[in-house]
């Protein structure tokens, strides 16, 4: 391995081989999503392990799952898994989420999905999978996740606005209620929707339009707020 880290407060995550490095979605939705309540998470696609290790922290008592099916990616979780303070409560399988059946019910499923159903590809082979639905479409995952739930389990992802929004319709014909939906607005529009999903569920859902920067430029305090515990410096 090389010496790619990146280092959060609380552990640090090699990503010199997964071909999706560190970024602002995976960070975003890792601090965002609210497992306080959840005893056995699913991290579909985990990549380097960077959700699953966020979620570890999150919640001391949580029990969490990761699958990825790239062999590379797979293999440089495994070591940031190893490597933290949570490994015993962290787990990995190479495996895709079609071919997953484990003995347990999650409360739980996180996914920073791949996004793009069109559009130019990646000129990298792997990165195009982990960017673009070919691999994974969000139909399927979304079928996937309804026998991999608890009764009322929740699905949580981070997508573009009309990916995400496109994603919210396919998930309501499946079933799934919008329980929490976060409009994440950058410097001049909403670029990307926080989306948490309830199965057989069918209340009000929580909205908020969370600013990345405030009007002088610098980072807003709600988003500061969010992600404060993992950033070393923000």
């Amino acid at each position: 391995m090389s010496d790619k880290v990146f280092r959060f407060k609380q552990f640090s995550v090699k990503y010199d081989l997964s071909p999706m490095k560190i970024g602002f979605d995976g960070i975003l939705l890792g601090a965002w999503c609210d497992i306080h309540n959840d005893s056995m998470v699913l991290d579909v696609g985990t990549g380097t392990g960077l959700i699953a290790l966020m979620l570890a922290q999150k919640n001391p008592n949580v029990e969490i799952y990761a699958i990825e099916p790239h062999p590379d990616s797979y293999m440089e979780a495994l070591f940031n898994f190893k490597n933290c303070s949570w490994k015993n409560r962290l787990s990995i399988s190479k495996i895709k989420l079609q071919d997953y059946n484990p003995s347990v019910k999650f409360d739980h499923i996180v996914c920073n999905p791949p996004y793009f159903n069109a559009g130019t590809k990646s000129f990298l082979k792997d990165r195009a999978k982990a960017r673009h639905t070919i691999s994974l479409t969000h139909e399927e995952l979304l079928i996937y996740a309804t026998g991999l739930l608890h009764s009322q389990g929740k699905l949580s992802v981070i997508l573009p606005f009309t990916e995400g929004n496109e994603f919210i319709s396919r998930a309501v014909k499946l079933n799934f209620g919008l329980s929490r939906l976060y409009e994440v607005f950058t410097k001049s529009k909403v670029e990307r929707l926080l989306i948490e999903l309830k199965y057989n569920w069918s209340g009000n859902p929580l909205r908020k339009l969370l600013k990345i920067y405030d009007d002088s430029g610098n980072y807003s305090i709600e988003y500061k707020n969010v992600v404060n515990d993992f950033y070393l410096n923000i």
